[in-house]
C-alpha cells in the first residue's frame, strides 16, 4: 500500500445521537433522531474492519461543540478528501466552515445528500456548499454524481 495513505489520518465527526433540535429551514420528514441515532462503538468497529492499519479517529458530539475550536485542535493541516454526510444546511455549513483552512487545490469534496430537499439549490447541503465556495474564494469542478443524491467535486483553484 502507498506509504502516504498509511501515514494519512482520517477523522469522523458525528453526534451519534441524531440531529438534535433542527431549525425550521432544516426540517425534513426523514431527518429525525429516530432515523439517524447510532452507537459509536458499533460504528468504530465497522470502520476498523474496513480501515485495517489506516489511522482514524472518531469524534463524538454535535458540530457546534466538536468543531467550534477549528481544525488546529485536531492537528489537521491539509485535507485530501472531505466527505460531508450531514444532511441539513446547518450541520453541512458548520462542517464546511471547519474545513476552510485545510483545503488545497486537488482536495475532493464528497457531498452526500446534495440533492435533498427535492433538489432545491437554496436548502440543505447544496446551499451550504454554494456558500462554502463563496467564502473560500475557490473554484470547483464537478467530478460525478452518485446514488440518488450525492455529488463529488474537486477544488480546482484557490483564488485568494
Amino acid at each position: 500500500m502507498n506509504p502516504k495513505i498509511l501515514s494519512t489520518k482520517f477523522y469522523g465527526f458525528d453526534s451519534f445521537a441524531g440531529f438534535g433540535d433542527l431549525k425550521d429551514d432544516d426540517k425534513h420528514p426523514f431527518y429525525t433522531d429516530e432515523n439517524f441515532a447510532t452507537n459509536m462503538p458499533t460504528v468504530q468497529r465497522r470502520v476498523q474492519r474496513v480501515a485495517g492499519s489506516i489511522k482514524f479517529k472518531m469524534v463524538p458530539g454535535f458540530f457546534s461543540d466538536s468543531l467550534k475550536n477549528g481544525a488546529e485542535q485536531y492537528s489537521i493541516k491539509k485535507s485530501r478528501i472531505i466527505f460531508i454526510d450531514s444532511d441539513t444546511y446547518s450541520s453541512a455549513n458548520e462542517a464546511l466552515t471547519f474545513c476552510i483552512p485545510t483545503i488545497q487545490e486537488g482536495t475532493f469534496v464528497i457531498l452526500d445528500d446534495y440533492y435533498s430537499y427535492r433538489g432545491h439549490e437554496q436548502k440543505g447541503v447544496a446551499r451550504a456548499f454554494s456558500e462554502f465556495i463563496s467564502q473560500s474564494n475557490i473554484k470547483v469542478r464537478r467530478v460525478f454524481t452518485y446514488g440518488m443524491g450525492g455529488a463529488v467535486y474537486v477544488i480546482s483553484e484557490i483564488t485568494k
